[in-house]
């Protein structure tokens, strides 16, 4: 009998719904299902305060990490790992960026074929990269990736994964759509599980990310890459900002926090449009490179 680890982290039960329905088949055509949930020690509030949310910020783009409940590594051997996570400030989620660091990642990774699943609002690519080469370092075998994105808008889906977050409300609301991923993605995503259970059935997960892209398992926009790396750029910068003088006056972070939780959202409304119209020359410009780049990455 073929054997799936699947490890996530998931705040709202976002992604944990959509690991539900990619793992189902699995356990229809006969493979045996364990589940890794990481845990903070300290959970982290939802919905999140204005003030929490925003205080994440810092170790989210430092890729800090946190102390996780302690837990027991499930006896394998396992044929593939699922790795669920989602996107906090462009990068993995705290709890998951601690989970790959974690002393115990190894024993959980190493040796073994791991397929990622990311739910993210709409730009993934850079934090994917990262979680490769923490796959990688803790001695895995990174086989594909899943994404399922929310279609939205970028400045539309800003407004309602802020609601989201803030209020706990996820139904449209005046013009503005469901927030998160759209209920016939969600359910769309069960396409990708008869398709790993193909191939772990066969032995063939060299072949695995191949098929699950031509069943739309990954799209990468050009435009929105250049964007997130521009995003990554700006974050570290008010990364170092909030933190600056936070060892010497630490009431200073928490004045700064609430300075950038006010200043980030008028920045990206007001930015949009000039921003927007830039990274669509840059997109017209590098092209060829972007589509040449965007092809490593989907390639496993």
């Amino acid at each position: 009998m073929k054997r799936v680890l699947v490890i996530h982290y998931s705040q709202t039960g976002q992604l944990t719904g959509l690991l539900e329905r990619i793992v189902s088949p699995l356990t229809q055509a006969g493979i045996h299902v364990d589940h890794l949930a990481i845990r903070p020690q300290k959970p982290y509030p939802f919905p999140w305060s204005r003030l929490t949310f925003f205080n994440a910020f810092p170790e989210a783009v430092g890729r800090d990490t946190i102390p996780l409940e302690p837990f027991e590594v499930p006896e394998g051997p396992y044929d593939l790992v699922i790795l669920g996570y989602t996107i906090w400030y462009l990068n993995p989620s705290i709890p998951t960026n601690s989970f790959l660091l974690h002393p115990q990642a190894r024993a959980c990774l190493e040796g073994r074929p791991v397929l990622t699943v990311i739910a993210p609002r709409n730009m993934w690519v850079m934090a994917q990269e990262y979680v490769r080469g923490r796959i990688a370092d803790a001695g895995g075998r990174p086989v594909g990736n899943i994404s399922v994105v929310d279609r939205s808008g970028n400045l539309t889906s800003v407004v309602t994964v802020i609601r989201w977050m803030f209020w706990g409300r996820k139904d449209p609301f005046l013009v503005f759509p469901h927030a998160g991923i759209r209920q016939k993605d969600m359910d769309g995503a069960a396409r990708f599980g008869p398709i790993i259970a193909d191939h772990l059935q066969r032995d063939a997960l060299a072949d695995l990310n191949p098929a699950l892209l031509v069943a739309g398992s990954a799209r990468i926009a050009p435009t929105l890459l250049v964007l997130e790396r521009r995003g990554l750029f700006i974050f570290g910068k008010w990364r170092r900002f909030i933190i600056a003088k936070a060892d010497r006056a630490p009431a200073s972070r928490i004045r700064r926090v609430k300075f950038f939780s006010v200043a980030l959202p008028i920045i990206i409304f007001l930015a949009a449009p000039i921003s927007g119209l830039s990274v669509r020359i840059m997109g017209l410009l590098k092209g060829r490179a972007l589509k040449a780049e965007i092809a490593r990455i989907l390639r496993y």
